[in-house]
């Protein structure tokens, strides 16, 4: 395998499945899935019990490593033979969707300083960018489905959330008129 008799496994050590957080701060994002699909095991007896390649004694932190230097998957692949490119595939994969789920953003409040815009008919066209004082007893387009035309805002955006708004997706009523409000809350008073 090529590699110093420091990454060999003591005879008899068994590896479990990653289930807690690791010590490493990168590795930590990576084994919260779940231990009998995680690419990813650990076991006291082998490195300290920090995250290994399931199945193997090569640290995940070398593959962390070797991104942050600059390698690519081919090149990790020829520094360990031992693995296979699904593992390698499998452990990035993981580290993604994990950095994805972390780093998520919070939808924007509306941006109360932008300036309505009418159409030529005179019906506000960019309520949902809008604060509910520019949008108050005025003509205005659906955010929603943008089909209809409200002729004093809120008058009657129940009923249409409720029944005939295209661009609410749930099914039931009282469903619809709450995901109307959850979305566009911020243009009622």
């Amino acid at each position: 395998m090529g590699h110093s008799g420091s990454l060999a496994p003591r005879l008899g050590a068994r590896q479990e499945p990653v289930a807690a957080a690791a010590t490493l701060p990168v590795a930590s994002a990576l084994v919260s899935r779940s231990p009998s699909r995680s690419p990813i095991r650990r076991s006291p007896e082998i490195h300290g019990g920090q995250p290994l390649f399931a199945g193997t004694t090569v640290p995940v932190q070398a593959l962390l490593d070797h991104v942050r230097k600059g390698g690519d998957e081919a090149g990790f692949l020829v520094r360990y033979p031992e693995l296979e490119a699904a593992a390698v595939k499998a452990v990035l994969s993981l580290a993604l969707e994990q950095l994805i789920q972390r780093e998520r953003v919070a939808a924007a409040p509306p941006q109360g300083s932008l300036l309505p815009r009418y159409d030529d008919q005179g019906v506000l066209v960019n309520a949902a960018e809008l604060r509910a004082s520019l949008v108050t007893h005025r003509k205005v387009l659906c955010p929603a489905c943008r089909v209809l035309v409200f002729r004093r805002w809120p008058e009657g955006w129940d009923a249409h959330a409720e029944h005939r708004c295209s661009g609410i997706t749930a099914i039931e009523p009282a469903a619809r008129k709450r995901e109307f409000k959850r979305r566009y809350g911020h243009l009622f008073k």
